[in-house]
């Protein structure tokens, strides 16, 4: 749980707020969307007026969340308080909290990563938390929001994709029991597992039947590559996350995992994934990123043949 004088702080600050800008991260995932969404809702329900942003669009997987068609790629309005929601380092809010609003927009952070550097002016982060979604859910709490059909919703989504399904080893009784909870208060636990889940694009499928195809299994790294070509054949933008890494994570044998994508400015996407008892957010950070133990990933320079040569041998290394 998130300390008692972090939560009462965030409060303070949400409370005194009339225009906050909650900030998704770029290549939005489930649970900054759904805990970005959450957190709108309730501030909503307080009378204030947030505006929800993300430098990338958000992919209509997540249409299905009450609040998904309000995000706004830049900020034009009046701003009194800014969250960053679910990210480690001021680099992921993708400009949106630019460095001369210091000192004049607070900035709270309500995160889960283990590589947070407690960037905000408040930071609600909980490391053992399996999800940012879990950690709202105490921030709504301290706000007397309850969680409506709506709010539980949005926070479900960001713990079923963050945990895979509750497949992670994050997935403890506690938190089966905030999943039972949520679904109770109208949370729709069978949207969530159908459409944010189980529902996978054409293109995303043809792009993993490219990679499956250089498919390597050696010494317990399992790693595949995506090529600019092969994108840009399928017409996949650089922000849509190719869940790559966790496609990977099914591979038999496999004790940690890596998927390189080759970006558009020459840079190479390094998704890692690990089994129970492997910690990739190290190299994570090592290489400019960050994550968690088993979840984690980074940006390297290109090209991506060297990418690959670079990192597979430190990829060995802990395993």
């Amino acid at each position: 749980m998130p300390d008692d004088l972090e939560l009462t702080q965030a409060k303070a600050l949400l409370e005194r707020s009339r225009h906050p800008l909650l900030i998704a991260h770029p290549r939005p995932d489930g649970d900054t969307v759904g805990s970005t969404l959450a957190l709108r809702l309730a501030l909503l329900r307080l009378g204030q007026r947030p505006v929800v942003a993300c430098v990338d669009p958000v992919p209509d997987t997540f249409a299905y969340l009450s609040g998904w068609e309000t995000f706004v790629t830049e900020v034009t309005g009046p701003v009194d308080l800014a969250v960053a929601v679910d990210q480690s380092d001021l680099q992921r809010s993708g400009g949106l909290y630019p460095v001369d609003w210091r000192g004049r927009v607070p900035l709270l952070v309500i995160d889960h990563h283990r590589t947070n550097n407690a960037f905000g002016d408040v930071n609600v982060v909980d490391p053992a938390a399996a999800a940012t979604a879990a950690v709202m859910v105490a921030v709504l709490a301290a706000l007397g929001v309850p969680p409506t059909g709506e709010i539980a919703t949005c926070l479900l989504t960001g713990i079923l994709t963050d945990t895979r399904g509750l497949r992670t080893d994050t997935t403890t009784p506690a938190l089966l029991d905030l999943v039972a909870r949520l679904t109770r208060a109208g949370g729709d636990y069978e949207t969530v597992a159908q459409l944010a889940l189980d529902s996978v694009s054409y293109p995303l499928l043809r792009a993993w039947g490219y990679a499956l195809t250089r498919l390597q299994l050696e010494d317990g790294i399992a790693w595949s590559t995506l090529t600019l070509a092969e994108k840009e054949a399928l017409e996949i933008a650089d922000h849509e996350d190719l869940e790559l890494g966790n496609l990977l994570s099914r591979t038999r044998g496999a004790r940690v995992m890596a998927a390189f994508v080759a970006m558009r400015d020459g840079t190479v996407r390094i998704s890692l994934r690990a089994r129970p008892g492997y910690d990739v957010s190290e190299l994570a950070r090592r290489l400019g990123g960050g994550g968690h133990r088993q979840a984690a990933g980074c940006t390297v320079p290109g090209p991506l043949e060297a990418a690959v040569a670079a990192v597979v041998p430190l990829l060995k290394q802990i395993t």
